[in-house]
Formats: structure tokens, C-alpha cells, sequence
């Protein structure tokens, strides 16, 4: 009973997550980790993490695949890739909470300015892309938390929330596929790990689904606050795990 227990929590814990990130197009890997982490094992909560995710981010970029801002990705993909490589062969050494809190201070700093100056962005700046990806590679190689410079540069572009949403789903799952690999090869994917994360499949898909659906209701405008607003919490949240 306490294991059946264990197992609706958390999946309780992945569906709330998922939700947030189908409202947002962000949040699912910080809350889900946070959560997961209180009554469990680091390593075993990434790989369920990483499993899930993956099936949230596919979920999500089907629903919204019409809106994937293609020309965007190709520019981002291989910057993201070369960052991924580089972040779990280089960086994974280096001290995590320093740098997840100068990632949290600087998260909330680009919420709290987009907040006070909400302009668009309507010019195409390869150089912004690329520099976007590679942070974002980096951060997820190393530290899972490849999130915030995506969301950062991406919502400040004129485009719909969905084309948005989707084109950020898109490169979170790129990461996600190019993490599950390398973390097999090392013994981290156990058969627990992919028991726990299939039986959280559902509550995830259904979560993203409920997500969508309440962010379907706002506005551009009020979505943008909301999204900027998120992402000032998920910094915040950075600096109190980091």
C-alpha cells in the first residue's frame, strides 16, 4: 500500500507539472524534480523526469505542430545539440548551485523586464538564436534546467502564443531525446525508472491537455504576463533549490 501510495503522488506531482507546462509552454522539469525529489531519489527522479518529459514534450508539439516556428528551429537545433554535448561532458563538473542561482537572478531579472517593458521583438537575429541554443544546451546538458534562455528570447517575439509554445516544445524535446542516451549508457535508466514513468503517462498527457485548454482562454497580451510572471517563479524556485 505505501509503494501504491508512493506511485500516486507522484504521479500526481507529473500531472499538476505537466498542466503547468501546457499552460505556460514551460515549469514541467523544475516542479516535477521539486516535487519528485522530497520523497524520493535524485537520480531516479531524473530519469522518471526525463521519460515523461519526453512524452509531454511530443504530446504537446503534435497538438501544436502547425505552429512550430520552422525556420526559428533550424537555426536554435544545432547550437541546442552542440550545447547538450558539451554540457554533460564539460560543465557537469563544475559547482551547480552557483550557477543555478546566477541562472535563477538572472531568470527573474529578464521577468521583472519584460514585465515593466513588454515590446516585441519582430526582426530575426541569427546571432540571438544561436546564442539562445547554445546557453540552453548547455544549462540542460549539464544541469537539466535548459528552459529559461529558450523562453527568455523566444516569448519576446510577435508571433502567436501557440507558434510559440510549440516551437519551445520542439526544442525541449530535442533535448530531452539527446539526454536519454547518454543517461542509459551511464546505468541511470533502471527498469523502475521506466515503470514509474509509464504509469505517470497518462496523468501527464491528460495534464498538458488541461494546460492547453485554460491558456486557450487568455489573450495574447494577458498570456505574455502570464508567461513572464512564470517564468519570474521559475527563477525564484531556481534560487531556493539552487
Amino acid at each position: 500500500m505505501p509503494e501504491i501510495q508512493a506511485l500516486a503522488l507522484a504521479a500526481s506531482i507529473l500531472g499538476l507539472a505537466a498542466a503547468t507546462q501546457g499552460f505556460f509552454g514551460f515549469g514541467f522539469g523544475i516542479i516535477a524534480m521539486t516535487g519528485l525529489t522530497f520523497s524520493g531519489d535524485v537520480v531516479h527522479a531524473a530519469g522518471v523526469v526525463n521519460v515523461t518529459g519526453i512524452v509531454l514534450t511530443s504530446s504537446l508539439v503534435l497538438r501544436l505542430r502547425s505552429g512550430v516556428l520552422w525556420p526559428v528551429m533550424a537555426r536554435v537545433a544545432p547550437a541546442l545539440l552542440l550545447g547538450v554535448l558539451v554540457g554533460v561532458l564539460a560543465l557537469s563538473s563544475l559547482d551547480r548551485a552557483v550557477l543555478v542561482r546566477i541562472l535563477g537572478v538572472t531568470v527573474v531579472a529578464i521577468a521583472a523586464w519584460n514585465l515593466v517593458s513588454p515590446r516585441l521583438q519582430h526582426t530575426e537575429s541569427r546571432v540571438q538564436d544561436v546564442a539562445a541554443g547554445l546557453l540552453a544546451g548547455l544549462l540542460g546538458g549539464a544541469f537539466n534546467t535548459g528552459g529559461p534562455p529558450l523562453v527568455a528570447h523566444l516569448y519576446r517575439r510577435g508571433e502567436a502564443p501557440e507558434s510559440l509554445k510549440a516551437t519551445v516544445q520542439a526544442l525541449f524535446l530535442i533535448i530531452g531525446l539527446s539526454r536519454l542516451p547518454i543517461a542509459a549508457s551511464q546505468g541511470l535508466m533502471s527498469a523502475p525508472v521506466w515503470r514509474d514513468a509509464l504509469l505517470a503517462v497518462p496523468f501527464v498527457v491528460a495534464g498538458s491537455y488541461l494546460g492547453l485548454a485554460l491558456a486557450r482562454r487568455l489573450p495574447p497580451e494577458r498570456f505574455r504576463t502570464a508567461g513572464w510572471i512564470g517564468l519570474g517563479a521559475l527563477g525564484a524556485a531556481l534560487l531556493a533549490t539552487g
